[in-house]
């Protein structure tokens, strides 16, 4: 896969969108290894300004489904990713999600933190370390669970090789997942 990136090594945030559905990619910087968690700054390009965010995702996380393509419960982690603002980055990036969405109305800053559930979309084994790893995000799933607050997304990490995309499940959930990321 070719990515294309800015002067200062960022991808271009939306390079692989296509038609209806808004995909983004960033380079993983500033990786640190934990006992428990990867934290990690993603970084990308978007209207000539560097966008980003701030991740920690659990690391002892198994794959999501075993071998009948069955969902194990014990295999879903509550906050298993967490996104976290970074500044004025952050609230470009919010910006620039809005604008590939379309989307005039939005808070102009983003919240500080914003937890998912997550499950590792894998059969067997999994390796952050080796292989890229696609997680399914699950965002305001918690309770009191609030459907027009709940939105869903995909989360693929790629370490070995410096990248994460964060993929659009579906258009519906656009306004939520700009209402979960927004600050009041």
């Amino acid at each position: 896969m070719n990515i294309v990136t800015d002067r200062n090594g960022n991808p271009i945030l939306d390079q692989f969108s296509e038609e209806g559905f808004v995909d983004l990619v960033f380079r993983i910087q500033q990786l640190r290894r934990g006992t428990k968690n990867y934290r990690f700054t993603l970084t990308a390009a978007f209207g000539r300004k560097t966008v980003g965010l701030k991740v920690t995702m659990q690391r002892d996380m198994k794959s999501g489904f075993n071998a009948k393509m069955e969902l194990v419960k014990k295999h879903v982690y509550r906050a298993g990713v967490v996104f976290q603002s970074i500044g004025e980055e952050s609230d470009h990036l919010l910006r620039s999600i809005a604008k590939l969405y379309g989307v005039s109305r939005y808070r102009a800053h983003m919240v500080a933190k914003e937890s998912f559930t997550a499950i590792a979309l894998h059969q067997g084994k999994i390796d952050f370390e080796k292989d890229p790893v696609k997680l399914k995000l699950f965002g305001r799933d918690g309770d009191p669970f609030v459907e027009e607050a709940y939105y869903e997304s995909f989360f693929n990490v790629d370490l070995a090789n410096g990248f994460a995309f964060w993929n659009e499940k579906d258009s519906d959930y656009r306004a939520a997942l700009l209402a979960g990321l927004s600050a009041d």
